[in-house]
């Protein structure tokens, strides 16, 4: 039996060729993006920003208040920051996928790298073919798209691209000066777009039908739900009589137990569409209010909602053993190891090691980067594949499997899984032995 170091080598290279489904992104379009497009900014719009979080007070764990640091543009910011976030998965993984794609000329982001790669981003940032590039580099066929600072957007920006409907901001749509975490409201966002004045819950549900159907010709399979960072992943029974009499009340005035039972109407109304159009239910677990977050609170709807598939994002974490649980109890479950080897390679290598061994079936992980820029989607899936090969090489080096169940494994996650369950498998796998 080869070294379990060896077995790890074949393994990133049997991978080099696998292609790719990246099933949750925010790729933001090139020209939303400041001029010139600078390290500070590429650093604000990624993860090591919310490396330099203060504490404000707020649960959810987005950085609503940060070290004013990252906005200035300079060698001296830039290696203060990398001092304190150096150690972190989000910046290591990062730093990785930035040294491949600009050619940096050290592993490490010194003041010679950082003055090559201000040059590039500024650079290529004015090439409308960049972000192509790197994911024809990437070997990304089909990303399922997340345009969350719009939620219901349908223009792709590339064509490899769906849209996944986002629907917090129609939790918030119970009056139109209310928002969701993310400054949403659908009938503020695509009233106008329509030409439909709402005035009431039929209205509400009527625009909701029309912002999905475009997105249903754009080619969407998937709504996403990202509740879990204002409010309990836990969605109880509400009559339309109730939430219908909550509609138009002020957000000022409305109560937290209105609001909940306004969003758990709504959540079951998106989701009766995902079971008429066949969708996709994505839900963000884990690291958001983590009071709410567990995903062990959707038990409820995977029972009520048995022929909706649900997939469940970032292994939970910290939850990572409770998601493979569901996804052994509970045969419409599906588990999504997008972002987690970003956030901790260790946690995500040791999360697949048991996935492998109690997810009843084949085909049923995939894996998205869950980034804004090609940057960070690059370094991300660099961070997935050798995680990928991380836990396969533990595996097979303890003969819990044979080398080529190990790549089919991993054909799976990075490929397989995604086109399976969204819908979008070509013809074959190519081959990659």
């Amino acid at each position: 039996m080869p070294a379990r170091h060896q077995i790890f080598e074949q393994l990133r290279q049997e991978l080099v060729a696998i292609p790719v489904v990246d099933t949750h992104d925010h790729i933001r379009p090139r020209d939303t993006f400041e001029r010139p497009f600078t390290v500070s900014a590429l650093l604000r719009n990624t993860y090591v920003n919310r490396c330099l979080r203060v504490a404000d007070g707020s649960a959810n764990g987005i950085p609503l208040r940060r070290d004013s640091i990252v906005v200035e543009d300079s060698w001296k910011a830039t290696k203060e920051i990398v001092e304190r976030v150096k150690l972190t998965s989000f910046y290591r993984w990062l730093l990785r996928g930035l040294v491949d794609l600009y050619d940096l000329p050290s592993a490490e982001l010194d003041e010679i790298a950082w003055k090559r790669l201000s040059v590039e981003l500024a650079r290529r940032y004015t090439d409308p073919d960049w972000q192509r590039t790197v994911l024809d580099r990437a070997r990304i066929q089909t990303v399922i798209w997340d345009p969350f600072w719009k939620a219901g957007t349908w223009s792709v920006p590339e064509v490899r691209f769906r849209p996944s409907l986002r629907i917090s901001s129609s939790l918030a749509a119970f009056h139109p000066d209310a928002s969701d975490y993310e400054g949403c409201n659908l009938i503020r966002d695509w009233s106008q777009t329509f030409n439909v004045t709402v005035d009431s819950l039929t209205d509400l549900e009527d625009l909701i039908e029309r912002v999905l159907a475009e997105n249903l010709r754009a080619g969407c399979r998937s709504l996403k739900s990202p509740i879990a960072y204002e409010r309990t992943l836990a969605v109880g029974p509400t009559s339309r009589a109730t939430a219908s009499g909550i509609f138009g009340t002020s957000p000022g005035s409305i109560s937290a137990d209105r609001r909940l039972a306004f969003g758990d109407y709504v959540i079951h109304f998106c989701l009766e569409r995902a079971r008429e159009h066949g969708l996709i239910v994505q839900v963000h677990t884990g690291l958001a209010r983590l009071s709410d977050s567990n995903p062990l609170l959707l038990a409820r709807l995977l029972e009520e909602y048995p022929d909706v598939t649900f997939d469940v994002f970032h292994g939970g974490y910290p939850w990572v053993h409770e998601v493979g649980a569901l996804a052994q109890n509970y045969p419409n479950v599906r588990l999504n190891l997008v972002w987690l080897p970003q956030l901790s390679t260790e946690a995500a290598i040791q999360a697949l090691k048991e996935w492998f061994q109690v997810v009843p079936q084949l085909d049923r992980i995939c894996w998205g980067a869950d980034s804004w820029t090609v940057e960070e989607m690059y370094g991300g899936l660099q961070a997935a594949k050798f995680v990928l090969a991380r836990a396969l090489a533990d595996l097979v080096d303890e003969e819990y499997m044979s080398l080529d169940d190990a790549v089919t494994a991993a054909q799976s996650v990075l490929y397989r899984g995604g086109a399976k369950i969204y819908g979008v498998e070509r013809e074959r796998v190519p081959d990659t032995r």
